[in-house]
């Protein structure tokens, strides 16, 4: 990848690293190798992808299994059932299929809460409505209107967040929804009213709430991250596009502190930052690295939808970091914002941190010399070699607990999809 990061930039950025006592050798400890977790089985004429999406503190996984049928005319159906997963000491890994309300299709789900109740939608009659599954998953309760997803929950469970779509391509709105049914619509503000769509996609234990704004139409689609509080607003000074790419945000914490990364515009200049947000709302911003050229010198990674699970509750922060020569590191930021970039291993051409926890933990991604994905956790200096269940290579990181459990998907030579898990503790 080619970096026209300027001669200034370089240097400015050399020189942090340098002072910061950045770049550390990696010594390595024995591998731990990820084992699937158990799906559904495919029928005659089917193809089964199952996927991940949330994992809770406890280690209870939130997924959704898509199965696409194919009839003797040709023509495919697609149908989606949510899933949960928990570890159980000396059984395994244990299977649940969430219950459909009445009337109900499929089901997917996005995220889930400390306790395992799980966010996601139905289709009913041929929409979508935005759902909450119950504890013990046998229930569950429509919380939307047709065309809505529940695309966030506060780790209590006390609100959650409903997105609807409107009747016209550039509509809809974002609302909050207790668990007693009172709503809260996201509006009113200029950074919420900037957009035709908004979508929650992170809410905090306190209610501070992450919503992605859209305007824009085509390849001029702009999503900018905003964070409300109580009524009130401020921006996360970064945005995406649909040609420069997106922004990524990280999760909300409980704090209110997010990281993010994208593009920035300061009196007229373009630049691509990664920045740290603290204190919610109104909260401040500190600049971790920028780039006015070219390629962006830091960043976060977020390969599917915007947020990121790249924050731990102790400041640190894993992400990539690129030289003046385009070469890809993965990179750790401590809560003092002092970076520390990861060497290369062996066989690798380019490496990403990918997920954070507490402690100075921080899983890679790196791209392999061999055209393979290669994951790793990396602990404070000390490097985890961690393989996919043989016959698997990596397709995406979900989150590492801070109990130790690292839950990713993972995909075969013939491009079936599931989700894996590592013990890490």
């Amino acid at each position: 990848m080619t970096n026209i990061v300027t001669r200034a930039t370089a240097v400015a950025l050399a020189g942090a690293l340098v002072a910061a006592s950045a770049v550390t050798p990696a010594s390595a400890a024995p591998a731990v190798r990820g084992v699937l977790l158990p799906v559904p089985a495919a029928g005659p004429g089917e193809a089964l992808a199952v996927t991940a999406s949330d994992v809770s503190p406890l280690g209870v996984v939130a997924g959704t299994a898509r199965v696409t049928t194919t009839g003797p005319d040709g023509n495919t159906s697609i149908v989606e059932t949510p899933y949960r997963w928990a570890g159980l000491p000396r059984v395994g890994w244990q299977r649940q299929r969430l219950a459909l309300p009445a009337g109900a299709t499929s089901g997917s789900v996005s995220s889930i809460t400390d306790l395992g109740e799980v966010a996601g939608d139905v289709t009913v009659d041929g929409a979508t409505r935005a759902t909450r599954w119950s504890i013990t998953g046998t229930t569950a309760t429509l919380i939307g209107e047709p065309r809505s997803r529940a695309g966030a929950v506060d780790p209590r469970g006390a609100t959650w967040g409903v997105s609807t779509a409107g009747p016209e391509l550039i509509s809809g709105k974002a609302e909050l929804v207790a668990r007693s049914g009172t709503r809260t619509l996201l509006s009113g503000t200029p950074e919420l009213d900037a957009g035709y769509r908004r979508y929650v996609i992170s809410i905090n234990a306190t209610g501070t709430t992450l919503v992605s704004v859209f305007s824009g139409v085509g390849q001029g689609t702009t999503a900018r991250p905003v964070l409300w509080r109580d009524g009130a607003t401020v921006p996360v000074p970064v945005f995406g596009t649909a040609y420069l790419g997106p922004a990524c945000v990280s999760r909300v914490q409980a704090d209110g502190s997010v990281v993010a990364s994208g593009f920035s515009v300061t009196g007229g200049l373009p630049k691509y930052v990664l920045l740290r947000h603290t204190g919610g709302v109104p909260g401040t911003n500190v600049i971790l690295t920028e780039a006015t050229q070219g390629q962006p010198v830091g960043g976060l990674v977020c390969p599917s939808g915007q947020t990121v699970n790249n924050l731990a509750a102790d400041g640190g922060v894993a992400g990539v970091l690129s030289d003046a020569s385009g070469g890809r590191s993965a990179a750790y930021w401590n809560a003092a914002n002092q970076v520390t970039v990861v060497p290369l291993a062996a066989g690798e051409l380019s490496a990403q941190g990918v997920a954070v926890a507490n402690g100075r933990r921080m899983v890679i991604l790196a791209d392999g010399a061999d055209g393979t994905n290669r994951l790793s956790l990396w602990h404070d200096g000390v490097r985890t070699e961690l393989p996919a269940p043989r016959g698997w290579t990596i397709r995406s990181v979900v989150e590492l607990t801070e109990s130790g459990v690292l839950i990713a998907n993972v995909q075969d030579a013939a491009g079936t999809i599931r989700p894996a898990a590592w013990s890490l503790s």
